[in-house]
């Protein structure tokens, strides 16, 4: 997770003139409005009815001053965030096969092509449609393996599922515990930023402390967050996960598999929101300090149609990447797991998958992807 820019294998991402505009996202936090009914004037007169009347006036002006704070300002989170047990039982409810069903047919891949899949030196990958979720090539898939900073796909999509993204916390945290080397986005005990500000340090800057902060924001602590982490996995069905932190730099018992981070990552482009962040090449914090993010992820800047996700390292994983790219509105997501070249490798697998595989059409004919230049 500790991404290390001047390793030459992985390089640091270019600044470009024309990577600095981010469009930020339309989604907002929902307002909750104020439903309480004013009394009419043709109540009885006595003592009862107007201790009554009184306790409901004073009752409906606290909600109206609630509801007029919230309007005009961010709050902070620990007043807006779902109970962790509520939200937990309320997206349980929601089963794997309709979060994760085939959104369309799955491409055909040509006769013979299985035997020019790009030979890679990754402990393992996959390379799934998007859409479909039908996997074209993969090695070792469901071998359990240390993931690193791509850990926090999970981080960020229970951020998008829980939180407010407009709300204002407060840094509370203490970091000392975490490896000084590792990635950071700079935050400061006291500093105050919005979830939002956190979500964009957490998946551009990969901080680690980003990831610590929105735990203590969405749940109330570590352990609880990570709780609802493996809750999710549970949801997703995916079988060869386990998270013991929110962000990746876990010992023997924090794994997943390549299989089952494609299916995180096809779970998170259903979320509104998440497409835009980790597409995103920048991002300017508005909070305490102005902090200029700039994406980690160097897939972004040198792949034709890439348009997310995570990267990660440490020295038990080595690299690990989930890399998406679209291309004449087809969406591929290739998984490489503990590969010193994983961009390198990405990019060869969905080279493969699109000169391999056709798309069926409504007429019964199968769409090709256009070569790039």
């Amino acid at each position: 997770m500790s991404y290390r820019g001047s390793d030459p294998r992985f390089g640091r991402a270019p600044v470009r003139a024309s990577s600095r505009v981010t469009t930020r996202p339309t989604f907002r936090a929902p307002i909750r409005q104020d439903t309480t009914r004013p009394l009419g004037p043709g109540a009885p007169v006595n003592i009862g009815r107007w201790l009554l009347v009184g306790s409901l006036v004073f009752g409906g002006l606290l909600v109206l001053a609630l509801g007029a704070s919230r309007m005009n300002g961010p709050a902070d989170a620990a007043t807006t965030t779902e109970d962790p047990s509520a939200a937990a039982a309320r997206l349980a409810a929601r089963p794997a096969r309709e979060l994760l069903a085939p959104r369309g047919p799955a491409p055909r891949l040509d006769a013979g092509s299985a035997g020019s899949i790009p030979n890679l030196s990754a402990r393992a990958f996959v390379l799934v449609d998007e859409t479909s979720g039908a996997i074209l090539a993969e090695s070792n898939g469901t071998r359990r393996l240390p993931p690193a900073s791509v850990t926090k796909i999970a981080t960020a999509i229970l951020l998008l599922e829980l939180g407010h993204l407009d709300d204002t916390v407060t840094v509370d945290a203490d970091f000392s515990s975490l490896d000084p080397d590792s990635t950071s986005m700079g935050l400061r005990a006291g500093d105050r930023y919005t979830l939002r500000d956190l979500l964009y340090g957490l998946m551009l800057r990969s901080g680690n402390d980003a990831a610590v902060a929105i735990a203590r924001a969405v749940s109330g602590d570590e352990p609880r967050f990570v709780n609802t982490m493996n809750a999710l996995a549970a949801r997703l069905e995916l079988p060869d996960t386990h998270f013991t932190d929110p962000h990746g730099l876990g010992g023997a018992q924090h794994y997943t598999s390549a299989r089952d981070l494609a299916s995180l990552a096809r779970y998170g482009f259903t979320l509104p929101g998440f497409a835009e962040v980790v597409r995103a090449t920048n991002w300017d914090t508005s909070g305490t300090q102005h902090i200029e993010l700039w994406n980690s992820n160097v897939f972004l800047y040198n792949y034709d149609g890439a348009d997310g996700v995570k990267i990660g390292y440490t020295e038990a994983a080595d690299r690990t990447l989930v890399a998406s790219a679209t291309r004449d509105g087809h969406r591929l997501i290739a998984v490489v797991l503990g590969d010193s070249y994983a961009s390198t490798h990405a990019r060869n697998l969905l080279d493969w998958g699109w000169a391999s595989a056709c798309w069926p059409n409504a007429s019964g004919g199968c769409d090709r992807v256009k070569p790039v230049d």
